[in-house]
């Protein structure tokens, strides 16, 4: 009976090992496709590259000065609010900290998406 079980374990495994690689080989295929532009209307790897460097690459410099005026912010209120417990040497990990973990990610989807939509309203028209 223990070897029933053990047999199903690695069974099991081995079955969810194969599932992974599956996914995995069907996603690199969609890259590759994606990419190559089969299946597409014409679509070329040039015309890709240019509209990830215009939407992508183009939007650093807008999220790069909000979050410098939002690490501003933050340090001028977190000195105020750590200067009541003595702690005001702890103003530097506090907006390095929440600008990476909880800022960060949240205004750079933000801005990004909002850059990336005028740039695609203003193009259509």
């Amino acid at each position: 009976m223990r070897n029933k079980s053990l047999m199903d374990r690695v069974r099991l495994l081995g079955r969810s090992a194969i599932d992974i690689v599956a996914v995995l080989g069907r996603s690199g295929l969609f890259l590759v496709h994606a990419l190559l532009g089969r299946g597409g209307a014409g679509s070329s790897f040039q015309l890709l590259v240019k509209q990830l460097y215009s939407v992508g690459v183009m939007s650093l410099v807008i999220i790069v000065v909000s979050g410098m005026f939002i690490g501003m912010v933050l340090a001028l209120q977190g000195f105020s609010i750590l200067a009541k417990y003595g702690s005001e040497q702890a103003v530097g990990q506090m907006v390095a900290l929440t600008l990476l973990r909880e800022l960060g990610p949240v205004v750079t989807a933000l801005l990004f998406a909002g850059r990336a939509g005028s740039a695609l309203t203003a193009e259509i028209g």
